[in-house]
């Protein structure tokens, strides 16, 4: 009896988001019934749909080469701010229409001769037809273009992995005591096959662990690196659902005239006001024209000259925290404004922390990677603080902005672990704009990234959508700014890369400034 209570009990837990979480070293007593049901919210509101049988032949799996889009309604005369919709039937690599969706799509319209460019929308009809929605916002001749990230049966593996691979990538750290030194793993779900040191943050809960060394004792750890990646996580039919220049990031082409041409609009344009934190972020957000990213939603300002940025970081402190995409603003800012001068506190540029000083117009910008996980050189784990700790030290008020992005770190971990960063992360900004109002805080979403390769297995846009799609929705209605690089990188012409090149760097930090300075 009960035995039968017992595991009828872990089933009901095994329902719930946070079990996940207590597997990997979270407290149970840490949730409140509020954070307990949001996570359960997201975690639905994420699911995807899977293909009817868990392995398909490669046969009958999506192909881009064969697969068509359709434009609707393609001679009617279009107008800027009218809506465009396309028709896409997937087929699989026997020619026949799929019967079930679930294939990650990515599309844009844009114009070669105006460097114009904006993404759309995808609906998933479940039945291997989509639909493609486009707000068109520039007059020319506007080119559609569609391409198949993953197939369904791709991303069903990736979510198999994810599920059963929390661990799919390793970390180490070293410990030293006078001559002696040890080197042992750690990672977030570490499987208790030894003992362990528990190196769980004390203010967030957030846990951490590794293996303890053979003679030395856990409080001898000096840092914190990239241990490496597991292997052979695909089985049997999975691999080929990854061939590069077969089904991973492929074009699929029109059927007929794949462009519109779009007029001016007969209505006047109506003006935007300043970019203020709170404004809801909706899709589009923005686009390209000239190369110059408008915003859909307030009036960007372009700093295009070194006095007009330090015009508006005049007197302000600025605190960057996260991963490399977002070190790119601080590289960008101390390249583009002479006047701002890299202190060297003798860490290396992949991990910081650093520094920049402009003494003359008293400006301090401040960059911090974020708290493990993280995929880095050897770095000191006092250099590796959680944006929460951070946040919760810093005073706060008029003249001073944070710029804050965390999600690549994250894509190899489960969703859950996540959605327990952001929780943190959300408490200590609340607590800043409840004693500091005033305080501007930015967020930059995730970035659409090139996938050679097995990076899809680690890093693919899929992940990193759903930790997006989770971030948009967890910051709804709080007074934070966002930097929307997911569509800035997807509308823009040049390949994908985790790093994006300059002209989108300078992009994402003038979106950023236009906070700043409204």
């Amino acid at each position: 009896m009960f035995k039968h209570r017992e595991e009828q009990l872990k089933e009901e837990n095994l329902t719930l988001w946070t079990f996940r979480l207590l597997q990997c070293g979270y407290q149970n007593h840490s949730f409140t019934a509020e954070e307990r049901s949001e996570g359960t919210v997201l975690m639905k509101m994420i699911e995807w749909p899977h293909p009817p049988k868990p392995a398909v032949p490669f046969l009958k799996s999506s192909n881009p080469s064969l697969t068509r889009f359709v434009i609707l309604d393609s001679a009617k005369t279009f107008y800027v701010g009218d809506q465009l919709q396309v028709l896409l039937r997937m087929l699989d690599f026997a020619g026949n229409t799929k019967q079930y969706g679930g294939d990650y799509l990515q599309a844009r319209i844009h114009t070669p001769e105006l460097k114009a460019g904006a993404v759309g929308t995808v609906v998933d009809r479940q039945n291997g037809f989509y639909y493609i929605n486009f707000t068109l916002l520039w007059p020319g001749k506007v080119q559609v273009s569609v391409s198949l990230v993953h197939p369904s049966e791709g991303v069903q593996a990736l979510e198999r992995i994810r599920d059963e691979f929390p661990d799919r990538v390793f970390f180490r750290s070293t410990f030293k005591s006078a001559k002696s030194s040890e080197t042992t793993v750690c990672n977030l779900c570490l499987p208790q096959t030894q003992p362990l040191c528990n190196f769980t943050d004390l203010r967030t809960g957030e846990p951490w662990f590794c293996y303890k060394p053979k003679t030395l004792p856990c409080s001898s750890r000096v840092n914190h690196a990239m241990g490496g990646y597991k292997q052979k996580l695909l089985t049997g039919e999975e691999v080929n659902y990854f061939s590069s220049g077969k089904n991973v990031k492929m074009p699929i082409l029109p059927n007929g005239q794949g462009y519109v041409i779009v007029e001016p609009s007969p209505h006047a344009d109506k003006g935007l006001s300043g970019c203020l934190p709170g404004t809801p972020l909706h899709s589009p957000s923005g686009y390209y024209y000239k190369d110059q990213w408008v915003s859909t939603t307030c009036s960007i300002q372009h700093f295009d000259s070194p006095a007009r940025v330090t015009n508006c970081l005049r007197r302000k402190k600025i605190y960057i925290f996260g991963d490399s995409t977002i070190r790119q603003w601080f590289e960008y800012l101390i390249y583009f404004v002479p006047g701002l001068r890299k202190f060297d506190l003798g860490n290396s540029m992949q991990t910081g922390p650093h520094l920049a000083l402009d003494v003359d117009n008293t400006i301090k910008i401040d960059y911090f990677a974020h708290g493990k996980p993280i995929r880095i050189q050897p770095i000191s784990s006092q250099n590796l603080p959680f944006i929460a700790n951070k946040l919760d030290d810093i005073n706060g008020g008029k003249d001073t902005v944070i710029a804050i992005t965390i999600w690549c770190h994250f894509n190899t971990f489960p969703v859950e672990s996540y959605i327990r960063r952001l929780q943190n992360i959300r408490q200590s900004v609340l607590r800043l704009l409840n004693r500091s109002p005033d305080t501007v805080i930015v967020i930059k979403t995730a970035n659409v990234q090139a996938l050679p390769k097995d990076v899809s297995l680690y890093n693919s846009d899929w992940f990193s959508y759903q930790l997006d799609l989770v971030m948009r929705r967890m910051f709804q209605g709080v007074k934070v700014a966002f930097v929307d690089a997911w569509e800035m990188t997807i509308a823009h012409y040049l390949p994908h890369a985790l790093h994006p090149k300059q002209i989108i760097i300078k992009n994402e930090v003038d979106m950023f400034l236009s906070y700043v300075c409204p």
